[in-house]
């Protein structure tokens, strides 16, 4: 088995995520460059460098650790074209160029692509600078909308109506302030119809010209039970054993594969293939998978779900996502479920509570069967032998489990999170049985309605 030096980019949970499928195979050296120390990532790295966006030393971090190649975590530093200098510095990645990354970082080329290719799942929408256009789009919606700021804004720039607007006064006033802020860096604003059904994921591993995909995977945005509460990075996620959620028919993974297939082909056709991994994600509607976003990096906690249960050498899938050839039976995945809890700080979503110190019992956690992936928090070190760390305003940690059904994962990292204490909270309904019936009735509702 072939040794390689990896240079890792990011220091979230979706990048520990990544580095214990890079290093669990045991022929990847891990230097990772972290805005903040990853306690998970620092355990796996040999070297570390102190920073996710200055091109110029990560770039000579990588070549004095000797790098293969890198992987890009976070958006951001996609958007700023690390991966063009890292490319000139002859550090080859398994993440897209600035240009391949526009899928993400600018919606209207997004949106744009889709039309000009006639790919399937494209939805009604407006990209205007001008509020008059804007409102009458609205209006012609009954105002039930989403909107969008152009650019990145981490997750927390898009609303929708019902969520987070509710009266036509509230969507005209956010539709000014995204035009007059130029919210993002752009003085446009994209107003999409509003899309009714379930959301999920598929990741796919491209290497420019085909794709590979991965189990699909449904992620809950909102911070309580219920879906009720304000909009969050991401509060947990599962994927069932049979590859697809239990809201969704063989058929239409298929479809949505294909869509995120079509977009890999379009983006080799406009000059900027793609080379990494693509997140697609996916509405069911009544007319089928309609596409909400494409995103140019794994979701995050999606990526979790995911790499647990690839079988296949991760290091090894990143050398033909970056050389080419990439086959089907290079990415290989366990027929097993997995779900995701991620613990947050109080007040996480709105006004979270910063500098509070969590003990987590890694030992008794490992012995439950769940694996601990740390997010946003700062390593204090050991008491009564257990792992403390202190909280930050984002997310601190992610708990996940997988087992040969979706209640068998569950229940493990219930378990799990029980030797997790401190002031902190996660959410109690991912996965759970009633939350499933209801999504399952909803799109069975949709579907008759077709």
């Amino acid at each position: 088995m072939e040794q390689r030096d990896v240079l890792l980019v990011g220091s979230g949970a979706r990048e520990h995520a990544i580095a214990d499928a890079l290093t669990r195979e045991g022929n990847a050296e891990l230097h990772a460059a972290m805005q903040v120390v990853n306690p998970g990532i620092l355990a796996l790295s040999r070297t570390t460098h102190p920073s996710e966006s200055d091109a110029q030393g990560i770039t000579a971090f990588g070549r004095s650790a000797g790098a293969d190649f890198a992987v890009v975590g976070p958006e951001k530093p996609l958007e700023a074209g690390l991966v063009d200098a890292l490319e000139e510095a002859g550090i080859p990645c398994a993440s897209p160029t600035r240009g391949a990354a526009r899928i993400e970082t600018n919606k209207i080329f997004m949106r744009q692509l889709l039309g000009r290719y006639g790919i399937p799942g494209q939805v009604e929408h407006l990209e205007t600078s001008l509020l008059s256009q804007a409102l009458a789009f609205c209006e012609q919606h009954q105002w039930q909308v989403a909107v969008k700021p152009i650019g990145l804004t981490s997750g927390k720039g898009v609303r929708v109506w019902g969520d987070h607007l509710h009266t036509p006064e509230e969507v005209k006033q956010y539709i000014t302030q995204v035009l007059r802020t130029r919210m993002s860096g752009y003085d446009e604003v994209l107003i999409e119809e509003l899309l009714r059904g379930q959301e999920y994921t598929i990741h796919f591993f491209s290497d420019g010209t085909h794709a590979v995909a991965s189990p699909a995977v449904q992620d809950h945005k909102r911070a309580f039970d219920g879906d009720q509460g304000p909009n969050t990075g991401g509060m947990g996620s599962y994927s069932d054993a049979n590859g697809r959620l239990p809201f969704l028919s063989q058929q239409e993974y298929e479809t949505s594969v294909s869509i995120g297939q079509q977009v890999i082909a379009a983006l080799n056709e406009e000059g900027v293939p793609f080379k990494g991994v693509l997140y697609g994600q996916f509405m069911l509607t009544a007319k089928g998978p309609q596409i909400v976003e494409i995103n140019a990096r794994f979701g995050d906690p999606e990526a979790i779900n995911t790499l647990m249960v690839l079988r296949s050498n991760y290091a090894d899938l990143c050398m033909a996502m970056i050389h080419g050839g990439i086959r089907e039976d290079m990415a290989s995945f366990d027929d097993k479920a997995t779900v995701v809890q991620y613990v947050v700080p109080q007040g996480y979503g709105s006004a979270p509570r910063a500098g509070e110190d969590v003990l987590i019992d890694e030992p008794v956690i490992r012995e439950i069967g769940a694996s601990i992936f740390y997010a946003s928090c700062n390593l204090l070190g050991a008491a009564k032998g257990k792992t403390r760390v202190r909280t930050t305003a984002s997310r601190t940690l992610a708990l996940a489990a997988t087992g040969s059904s979706l209640e068998d994962a569950r229940k493990r990292t219930m378990e799990a999170l029980q030797f997790v204490t401190g002031n902190v909270f996660h959410r109690t309904d991912i996965a759970s049985e009633e939350s499933l019936r209801a999504k399952v009735a909803q799109i069975q509702a949709l579907r008759g309605s077709r």
